[in-house]
């Protein structure tokens, strides 16, 4: 035959496979996908900024405003500002004042439904229960605004002079300006009486009048007629 067959020295007789030589099965399972790559940003959107709240506040939702001094918020607390006082809105059995309504819808517009900060100060609650806060929304003080577009008095601050200064301030500009309840006429009060004795008249002498007595009207002296003289009769004895 033509054909010669070829032998590797030193081998068996096998031939060599021409086939490739099978990869070996993982064992392992897949390897974890990396997961400190950032997340992409759908276009169209950013990220929501979580507000840093400055020491001593908190944040809350308010729920309904009830007045123009006063509000609810989630848990069911009450709010009311510190150092306003805000004419009657018919709540809390008070009766409706001049531009009690306008307060309570301007607080409305203000704070309902947002998220406010609330800062306290010495006094926690009022006689009522309620918490007595300064109101901040995106950086204004709630408080102040009140007293300066007029719908609210300056009330008793107490213990709680943190910001004094600037609720005085925000009164006085409503009152310069004339704005809401300061258009209001306001009564002249009565002067309250006064305990000054009244000045007595100076004493004048009393004339003692002694009345004369009028002497008795004697009746008519008779004239006597004149008689003629009688010498006694003696008596002679004999």
């Amino acid at each position: 035959m033509g054909m010669v067959l070829l032998f590797m020295s030193g081998c068996v007789g096998r031939p060599t496979s021409l086939l490739p030589t099978p990869v070996a099965t993982r064992t392992q399972g897949p390897s974890p996908i990396p997961t400190d790559f950032p997340t992409p940003t759908p276009q169209g959107t950013q990220p929501t900024a979580v507000p840093t709240l400055l020491p001593g506040r908190e944040q809350a939702t308010v729920l309904r405003v009830w007045d123009g001094d006063s509000f609810l918020i989630e848990g069911g607390l009450t709010v009311r500002y510190i150092g306003v006082s805000s004419p009657g809105a018919g709540m809390f059995d008070r009766p409706i004042e001049p531009f009690g309504v306008d307060a309570a819808k301007r607080n409305v517009a203000l704070v309902e439904g947002r998220s406010v900060e609330l800062e306290a100060d010495s006094e926690d609650v009022d006689a009522n229960g309620f918490l007595l806060r300064y109101v901040f929304l995106s950086g204004d003080m709630i408080n102040a605004t009140l007293l300066r577009e007029g719908l609210a008095r300056l009330a008793p601050l107490g213990a709680n002079t943190r910001y004094a200064v600037v609720l005085r301030s925000a009164e006085g500009e409503a009152q310069r300006e004339r704005r809401n309840i300061w258009t209001l006429p306001t009564a002249t009060p009565t002067p309250p009486p006064t305990n000054t004795p009244t000045p007595a008249p100076p004493a004048t002498a009393t004339v003692l009048v002694v009345a004369t007595p009028t002497p008795p009207r004697l009746p008519p002296t008779a004239t006597a007629t004149p008689q003629p003289f009688r010498s006694p009769t003696s008596t002679i004895r004999r």
